[in-house]
């Protein structure tokens, strides 16, 4: 079961890894993940892990901007 979020331009894959969830980050046009995707591989909620992946696009954009 995967989802796809669309947050800024970029592409969030959702995934269930275990009893956890894993993040992948896309950015606009990429085919690969960001080194920095996140996984939260104990016993989580996905809202956690997509909250996180947020974080992460968003920490890029205030650098890049």
């Amino acid at each position: 079961m995967t989802e796809d979020i669309e947050y800024r331009g970029h592409r969030i894959l959702v995934s269930r890894v275990g009893k956890g969830w894993r993040a992948l980050i896309f950015a606009p046009g990429s085919r690969t993940a960001l080194l920095e995707s996140p996984a939260m591989l104990e016993k989580s909620s996905k809202e956690n892990v997509v909250a996180e992946a947020q974080r992460i696009i968003d920490a890029q954009f205030d650098v890049q901007h």
